[in-house]
């Protein structure tokens, strides 16, 4: 990859960038036929290293003299790689794609091309550290030091002897490394991307919460194939029904599912979600509703996140019920499922045709204040939304409880206005989907008004205690004369 962000693609430079399955004899892992490292050749040590640990529980990098940990959230993907299997493995620390090379112990930014060496600590407190550290910014390596844990890998009992070491041919997928180009900022590419997904964003949310965007452009066997089908499915849908349907959309995921989409495809990657709202299925949303796949993003250690958009081809669109437990086109007829087809909130594309219908486009980086990120967990849903938000009245015909009011800022305190007529003064001046959004705090606010105890029953009884007890004035009409 340019690290410049050109428009230039990575081409095969021969060097072997895959992982591989390892076979399994009981619950040790004895051989490593088939395996290779990202960057190099491996040697027996690190082998043994890998064949021999237990499962990680603390890993670790390299970094200007001292062993550092990975943020929770790249340390939880990277031994969830090594649960299954997977020795080589791409993560996002801040705003960069890293590939962590377990096998080979080392750790590659994809953008410099910089290795930075790798170490773990297992469930046994077992400690593996590579013979010779480097971090991203040394030119030669350095002997192993470490500021953090004290290095015990040559403490580990001796391993039984390593009986083969056979290098692949590189026949497997390559990294999403291979497959993902990073725009320039000043580039088309990247202007259209940025503003299909704050097109689908409250105003709140500003371009400088996105941090980057890569462009996928895979030039590997495998992938080919499966842009060919995709391409031959756009044709066949054209001819049959007349129009492909073909749209922009969003898929929210983890960062480890959306990079192991980038390496083998939607069908191969993605579990259809089951008992969702509308069937199951893989659930995307259109190209001006991104919102509602930020609470699906999961989020690293420095609050950035990553959406998936997507070109898919939805075909004739069958509308299905809320609560429906399909997951397949009811007939010939159709090709996709949609909560509405006059104003879809979601598209369903029915796990059977998900690599011929769906495929990425681009990778959008972006890190949202705290607040926002929160604002953004908050909303519901929507793949399990059963009663979605259709219809929003004029905001001057709501009904609002009685006393709801709403503080202005920069105003005195007593100084509120109602809801309802907020509602009215901003209706105009506000985009669909805040007005969306504004309608829904509204109605769930509504409902916690309802659920609560009657406020000016609770202030009458409150006053009414407090009240001293009054005694009765005497009558104009008493004859007692006391």
């Amino acid at each position: 990859m340019d690290p410049r962000g050109s428009k230039r693609t990575v081409e095969e430079d021969g060097t072997a960038r895959r992982s591989y399955e390892l076979p399994l004899v009981g619950t040790r892992r004895t051989s490593v036929r088939n395996l290779t490292c990202w960057h190099r050749k491996p040697d027996q040590g690190t082998y043994r290293n890998y064949l021999n640990s237990g499962l990680p529980r603390r890993i670790l990098y390299y970094k200007r003299g001292e062993w550092t940990d990975f943020p929770e959230s790249a340390r939880e993907a990277i031994i969830d790689g090594f649960r299954h299997q997977m020795p080589c493995m791409a993560v996002f620390l801040g705003r960069k794609v890293m590939l962590v090379d377990l096998l080979c112990m080392v750790m590659s930014n994809l953008m410099t091309k910089k290795h930075t060496s790798v170490a773990w600590i297992d469930e046994a407190d077992r400690c593996f550290f590579p013979c010779l550290s480097f971090d991203g910014g040394a030119d030669e390596p350095s002997e192993l030091v470490s500021g953090v844990v004290r290095p015990q890998a040559y403490s580990v009992p001796a391993p039984q002897m390593v009986t083969e070491v056979i290098v692949g041919d590189g026949n497997g997928p390559p990294a999403p490394e291979a497959k993902i180009l990073n725009l320039q900022t000043d580039s088309e590419s990247f202007a259209f991307m940025e503003k299909l997904f704050l097109s689908g964003m409250p105003s709140f949310v500003k371009p400088e919460n996105v941090l980057c965007i890569y462009e996928y452009v895979p030039k590997d066997t495998n992938a080919q194939v499966q842009f060919q089908a995709f391409d031959s499915q756009l044709r066949s849908t054209r001819e049959k029904r007349g129009n492909a349907n073909g749209k922009y959309a969003w898929f929210g995921s983890t960062t480890q599912e959306i990079l192991r989409i980038l390496t083998y495809g939607f069908g191969s990657a993605v579990a259809p979600t089951v008992g969702a709202a509308f069937g199951s299925g893989i659930y995307l949303t259109p190209y001006h509703r991104s919102f509602s796949s930020v609470n699906l993003c999961s989020v690293d250690g420095n609050g950035v996140q990553c959406m998936l958009l997507c070109q898919v081809i939805l075909g004739n669109l069958e509308q299905v019920r809320p609560g429906s437990l399909q997951n397949s086109p009811s007939s010939d007829d159709y090709d996709s499922g949609v909560d509405d087809r006059k104003d879809p909130r979601c598209f369903v594309v029915w796990a059977t045709h998900a690599n011929t219908r769906v495929h990425p486009r681009s990778v959008v980086i972006f890190k949202l204040p705290p607040n926002l990120q929160e604002y953004f967990f908050d909303l519901s849903d929507f793949r399990f939304d059963k009663n979605p938000i259709r219809n929003i009245p004029r905001f001057n015909r709501l009904s609002a409880p009685k006393h709801t009011f709403v503080s202005l800022p920069g105003h005195e305190i007593n100084q509120q206005m109602p809801y309802t007529i907020l509602y009215y003064k901003v209706q105009h001046h506000i985009s669909p989907i805040e007005k969306e959004l504004l309608f829904r705090h509204h109605v769930d606010f509504q409902g916690i008004l309802e659920a609560a105890p009657n406020a000016d029953d609770m202030k009458d009884t409150a006053s009414s205690r407090m009240k001293p007890r009054r005694i009765p004035s005497k009558k104009a009409n008493d004859s007692s004369g006391r």
